[in-house]
């Protein structure tokens, strides 16, 4: 069944990609089908093992199910994460496009929208969804550029001097700033190599930390239940910078007693290591985890 259904959203994707068309931002105060054997990780999978779409790849076949796809991508663009920046920009085209394909009825429509962080966080094109899938691999080019400064997306003074970065109120401003349609699935793609902290603790660098945290994972759990955004990760086991080599809590597993941001949102996590190696396709990650979540109830 899954080598009839890759052949029929192939097919489809490659009619999206034919007929479809082919920013700024505000700071937030406070082609290939999907592989459905594509290693995951996740409450539902053990480490590194086959996904499994299970019923909800029926939908494609299903004239009575539509839905719009509203995705937003919560990106790190400190330094080390020049290269997903790079992966983003090439590919992002294929996964609108099996957005599009998937979702195609005259009355829905995929969108796609986008926040950075480091330290602090930027909501861009003022929370709203991205024209065309060039607009969106423009400003994935603008953000790979901005990698390698070292700087703060929001316009901070402090230059990013420790290891943690701000991915809860990344998380949150998403949840809550992003302009959501209502009935549409909500999915949030965030990428980190790093671990995080909570409010009220600081963030910038480790001698003089400026920058504090807004919310603490409760509370940006609840923001992401409350709006039914389901949020995919892409997270390292152990991070590439010296002084934080845990990255698990959180992500992988559990943090301070509640699950982990994928499990409370019913979500999935990937190794970032074996995205970086190829040994997972980004692309087709994606595209899987979206075909998972299509037209079917949050949680």
């Amino acid at each position: 069944m899954r080598a009839e259904l890759a052949a029929t959203i192939l097919a489809a994707a490659a009619w999206a990609a034919a007929c479809s068309d082919d920013g700024g931002g505000v700071p937030w105060d406070g082609g290939d089908v999907a592989d459905l054997d594509a290693p995951v990780e996740g409450p539902d999978a053990p480490l590194d093992s086959p996904g499994d779409v299970g019923d909800a790849v029926d939908h494609v076949d299903d004239v009575d199910c539509f839905q719009d796809i509203d995705i937003v991508f919560v990106i790190d663009v400190s330094t080390s994460m020049t290269w997903v920046l790079d992966e983003l920009h090439d590919e992002i085209g294929a996964v609108w496009a099996f957005a599009e394909a998937i979702s195609s009825h005259p009355d829905y429509d995929p969108a796609f929208g986008l926040v950075v962080f480091v330290d602090d966080v930027l909501v861009t094109n003022d929370g709203n969804p991205y024209a065309s899938s060039a607009d969106l691999q423009t400003e994935f080019n603008d953000w790979r550029t901005f990698c390698s400064s070292n700087s703060q997306p929001a316009g901070s003074s402090c230059m990013n001097g420790d290891c943690q970065e701000n991915s809860l109120d990344a998380l949150a401003a998403a949840a809550e700033h992003y302009a959501w349609r209502p009935g549409a699935l909500h999915v949030i793609i965030h990428a980190t190599d790093d671990t995080f902290k909570e409010s009220p603790q600081m963030l910038c660098s480790e001698m003089s930390p400026t920058i504090p945290v807004e919310h603490t994972y409760s509370q940006t759990i609840d923001l992401l239940v409350a709006g039914e955004v389901r949020v995919g990760v892409f997270a390292m086991h152990v991070s590439p910078c010296w002084t934080s080599a845990d990255t698990e809590p959180g992500f992988f597993s559990s943090w301070g007693g509640q699950p982990s941001i994928p499990e409370a949102t019913g979500s999935r996590v990937w190794d970032l290591t074996q995205v970086q190696s190829g040994a997972i396709s980004l692309t087709e990650a994606i595209q899987g985890f979206v075909l998972e979540e299509w037209c079917t109830e949050f949680i």
